[in-house]
């Protein structure tokens, strides 16, 4: 009994063995398949994504790189490539395609590094000048722009930010030179109506500046300058010598012989205009004795604004500071100066500040930093 008993155990657990073994067999290899089969689902969906991710970053790149400036090299290069791929798209995202990507996308991440870059120092340079005389109206318009810059920034559409900077600096340096001549206006009328007695003479680096801002006691009357009529005589001789004859027609003033000019100006001119050309009594160079109106051959050009077309001017402009004087108000610095161009008023300072002049239309409120 117990030996029929011990064989049906054994028949069981040989049984239990067969189908253990035979499941071993038959199911994992199917698990090991199945798991083979995910895992290339997993890799085949992984790669799916890196080339969706390959031609979404492409198709940005295509859209958005006219947002971009520069030389115009780099961004045919950009353009070229930009064609290769599409042109290789057609066979899929292959290995030629992701490094044409890869290319790609160092040479725009290079070109939006340099905009940023050059962006940066331009809108410092702008930005870094005064505009302590702009109104409220034309502060609210600086900041306006700005405002808009800084949106163009950074949604890094860069050519459009570049042209807002330009729009930016082109407004400021127009409005600069409204706001400074109004400054100087509101100054002017401001200092003439001070008591002309309690004036001091403005001496900056040993340099006497006479302008709309700073001006000259009644009692100040020093005559022609020995020194500069010396160095004038020198240049007319040299002049001479190259056939270009020259005149001072006007050079010292006195207080009250400005006072009588200007007056005859403004009965003839008005006042505005007369404030271009001419100054109040004590606030014309012609008081110091070192201003000097300087004319040619031809005297019906005598203080004219055609006399700049002369040789004899052209000869003053460009050898004028080799004996110590410069034109004192340049063309295109009226805003600076307060006054308009005059081709024949030179100012003598010594040749060693004027050969700092020698080629430029700096003006003497430049140099002094006024």
């Amino acid at each position: 009994m117990k030996k029929k008993l011990r064989n049906k155990r054994f028949r069981f657990i040989k049984v239990i063995l067969f189908i253990f073994i035979l499941w071993i067999v038959l199911y994992i290899p199917i698990k090991v398949k199945h798991f083979t089969l995910i895992r290339n689902e997993v890799k085949a969906g992984e790669i799916f994504n890196e080339n969706l991710e390959t031609i979404q970053y492409f198709k940005d790149i295509k859209s958005n790189y006219s947002n971009f400036y520069g030389d115009e090299n780099k961004l045919a290069e950009i353009k070229t490539l930009i064609q290769s791929i599409e042109d290789n798209l057609s066979n899929g995202v292959t290995i030629e395609v992701e490094n044409l990507v890869l290319e790609l996308k160092s040479k725009v991440n290079d070109l939006s590094a340099s905009n940023e870059r050059e962006l940066e120092e331009y809108f410092n340079s702008i930005t870094e000048g005064s505009i302590k005389n702009f109104n409220d109206e034309e502060s609210n318009e600086v900041n306006k722009i700005i405002n808009e810059y800084n949106t163009l920034f950074s949604d890094k559409n860069y050519k459009l930010a570049k042209e807002k900077l330009d729009e930016l600096n082109q407004y400021i340096n127009e409005t600069k030179k409204i706001a400074n001549k109004r400054k100087i206006d509101e100054t002017y009328e401001e200092k003439a109506s001070e008591d002309a007695s309690l004036r001091e003479p403005k001496y900056i680096n040993g340099i006497l500046l006479v302008n709309k801002e700073f001006g000259l006691p009644d009692t100040f009357a020093p005559g022609e300058s020995t020194e500069a009529r010396e160095a004038f005589e020198k240049m007319k001789s040299d002049a001479a010598n190259e056939g270009i004859y020259l005149n001072a027609f006007s050079t010292y003033r006195s207080y009250w012989s400005q006072d009588r000019l200007y007056s005859n100006y403004v009965a003839n001119y008005g006042q505005d205009p007369t404030d271009t050309f001419s100054a109040k009594a004590g606030f014309s160079e012609h008081q110091t004795g070192l201003a000097f109106d300087i004319g040619g051959v031809d005297r019906s050009l005598w203080a004219e604004e055609d006399f700049k077309y002369t040789e004899e001017a052209k000869w003053l402009k460009n050898n004028c500071t080799k004996y110590g004087f410069i034109l004192r108000y340049p063309e295109g610095k009226e805003w600076i100066t307060g006054y308009m161009h005059e081709s024949w008023h030179f100012r003598y300072i010594g040749v060693n500040d004027s050969k700092n002049f020698e080629n430029s239309d700096l003006t003497l409120e430049e140099y002094l930093g006024v």
